[in-house]
């Protein structure tokens, strides 16, 4: 059964972890087709530029298996585990996602605008440029990962953690962080720095966040003179 979506206001605990049975079934793919569905599978195998709708995953993990330039409308993956996978300029539209870790992946430039996120985690994950607009999650995590350039305009991600990752030059623009825990991350040249309201960070954080802050609402420090 998927994960009863919590609504954006949720989010302060911790990501519940994926529920994926020991034996599952080897299942080698060459791309994706509409309608689609696997359940209890150990997915490996190549799907680049695969072009299909409503394809879903439950209590699976996908291995190692390319899907760059892939586009997959109404994705739907419940209790899956992808690891080493790539999914460079991946498009999912409307894509939906309970309790789905994804470790070691390449997502650079993969597009999740309007998905909706429920304990999902990104660990040592590489997210850079990728767009997470209008996303709305509960129980977000991203971990010791990059992702300089990465897009939230307008995501609604409250009690995300955001820890120990490269958030170089992203862009919060309108994006709700309330109660966010983003310590150890990288806070430079932020968009929209402003959207940082009611999130947590360190002390050593304070400088490059407060740059951000003062630049988002047009404040310059210059000399008295």
């Amino acid at each position: 059964m998927a994960a009863r979506w919590s609504g954006p206001n949720e989010g302060a605990a911790a990501a519940r972890r994926p529920v994926i049975h020991d034996d599952l079934e080897p299942l080698e793919l060459d791309g994706f087709e509409d309608d689609d569905g696997f359940r209890d599978r150990a997915i490996t195998g190549f799907a680049v530029a695969a072009d299909a709708e409503r394809v879903e995953l439950i209590r699976c993990t996908v291995t190692t298996m390319r899907m760059t330039a892939a586009r997959l409308r109404r994705l739907h993956l419940t209790d899956v585990r992808l690891v080493d996978c790539d999914l460079s300029q991946a498009v999912f539209e409307e894509a939906s996602f309970d309790r789905v870790e994804l470790v070691r992946c390449r997502l650079s430039e993969a597009d999740l605008g309007g998905a909706r996120l429920v304990d999902v985690r990104f660990v040592e994950c590489q997210l850079d440029g990728a767009a997470f607009r209008l996303v709305e999650a509960a129980r977000l995590e991203v971990e010791d990962s990059t992702a300089p350039g990465l897009d939230l305009y307008r995501a609604r991600i409250p009690g995300a953690r955001i820890l120990d990752t490269d958030l170089t030059g992203a862009d919060l623009s309108g994006a709700d962080l309330a109660r966010a825990r983003l310590h150890g991350s990288r806070l430079v040249d932020l968009v929209g720095a402003s959207a940082l309201r009611g999130a947590g960070i360190d002390a050593e954080q304070v400088v490059d966040a407060g740059a951000a802050v003062l630049a988002d609402l047009g404040i310059t420090v210059t000399d008295r003179d």
